[in-house]
């Protein structure tokens, strides 16, 4: 936010980023200012966007693309300077704004802790990690980033890969002279290398920290904590849930595919005979480290394509039950699984990365229906059809009658978040 200081010859106009923003907002309430201009970055029909004005009615943003996608931003920009009902004194009121905290917000529910934003705008084979287990590198799109636990002032997160699993681990330290630090303090020294740059993981994270995303929807942005200024009612409706008749399924089993043995009674296959009966184009076994979804499925129809990215996750018992845990860590892959929605692109060449590494996995194909060929098809027809994402978890540790209400919180977050962010619905298959 830019804000015009009238009558300070010393100072005229001041710029204020990040948490400086909440500063901002205080000190254009103060007689001889004004807002000149405000500028931000959020999400609209399901994509990812920045917008920015000025005090003189100047409007633009920072999204890059052809003459006709221009001439389509001005009609929808200026449908909205148009729209009466707009309350523009309200704006303001519903934007998220970050402020400094001197330590870890103990009191939240860690829903997920993901990769930096920075990381996440660069294609998957340009980000290796090394260590000396793996000296030629190991790009991320094989490596998962897991959620640990909170201790004292710190959470704890660390890294795996399926040929080594857990091989590091690492804590984000909230306080301190920089604000905030991210230390290794597991495992061999991890590398990060991004094109030509090289240097240690922690000294990165500690410039570019992993996001801290709770339960209550806020975010941990480093030390800087970014929620809503009006506390969210979370609520998830009936219809969200779908009960399956788990018979012949041993629940306490997850994926389809594991110590070299297909496995016909584990929950992942349940969930893949059902897309497969549902005559999709491809049906693919993403599950492991890295994973965009333990299934991406695609189905070409007249008019879209349609992109299911399905979750799932086994039981922590014999039967379904009242496991916060069985919930919390299924609603954290779905939620990290948003960005896919917009990189159709990025994710086709992430199945074919994952596909090619079979080679030395022993195992013919991740392919459950269709294969490479028809992916490819896909593609080209990607061009011409919108892609419609849908996301479902499949957890038959819940019981869809006997919820408890710390599960319909979590539940209720994942759906939210995905419903606000990539304008796409999240169903539950669960047990009765």
């Amino acid at each position: 936010m830019g804000v015009k200081k009238h009558g300070r010859r010393n100072l005229s106009y001041a710029m204020y980023t990040g948490a400086d923003v909440a500063v901002a907002l205080g000190v254009a309430e103060r007689s001889g200012s004004v807002k000149n201009n405000v500028s931000g970055t959020g999400w609209e029909n399901g994509e990812r966007v920045s917008v920015g004005c000025s005090y003189k009615g100047r409007v633009w943003s920072r999204e890059q693309g052809s003459t006709p996608e221009f001439v389509r931003w001005c009609a929808a920009a200026g449908a909205k300077l148009l729209d009466d009902s707009i309350v523009v004194d309200d704006i303001i009121a519903n934007v998220l704004i970050p402020k400094n905290v001197a330590g870890f917000p103990s009191d939240r529910n860690v829903l997920a802790v993901e990769w930096p934003a920075e990381i996440m705008g660069i294609a998957e084979d340009r980000v290796v990690l090394t260590t000396r287990a793996f000296p030629n590198g190991l790009p991320i799109t094989f490596i998962d980033l897991k959620y640990l636990d909170v201790r004292d002032n710190s959470v704890r997160f660390a890294l795996s890969c399926d040929e080594a699993g857990q091989f590091a681990e690492f804590t984000l330290t909230v306080g301190g002279e920089a604000g905030f630090v991210v230390a290794q303090t597991s495992g061999e020294a991890v590398e990060l290398t991004i094109g030509r740059a090289s240097g240690a993981l922690s000294q990165y994270l500690s410039s570019y920290p992993p996001l801290v995303r709770f339960v209550d929807l806020s975010e941990l942005d480093g030390n800087m904590l970014i929620e809503p200024k009006d506390p969210r009612h979370l609520e998830i409706g009936e219809e969200r849930f779908e009960a399956w008749d788990w018979a012949g399924v041993d629940i306490t089993k997850e994926s389809y595919w594991k110590d070299g043995i297909a496995r016909a009674d584990a929950v992942q296959w349940k969930a893949a005979q059902h897309f497969i009966q549902g005559d999709f184009d491809i049906v693919f076994d993403d599950d492991g480290a890295g994973e965009a979804a333990d299934l991406v499925c695609l189905k070409e129809e007249d008019n879209r394509i349609r992109l299911a990215l399905i979750h799932c996750k086994y039981a922590g018992g014999d039967t379904p039950g009242e496991r916060v845990k069985d919930v919390v860590e299924v609603c954290s892959q779905a939620v990290r699984s948003a960005k896919w929605k917009w990189r159709f692109s990025e994710l086709s060449k992430h199945m074919q990365r994952r596909e090619d590494r079979l080679r030395s996995l022993h195992r013919p194909t991740r392919y459950l229906a269709g294969n490479g060929l028809r992916l490819n098809e896909l593609i080209k027809t990607a061009r011409f059809k919108p892609i419609e994402a849908e996301i479902l978890i499949v957890q038959p540790g819940l019981s869809a009658g006997n919820r408890t209400a710390d599960q319909n919180l979590v539940l209720a977050a994942a759906v939210a978040y995905l419903k606000e962010t990539i304008g796409c619905d999240m169903d539950i298959v669960c047990s009765g």
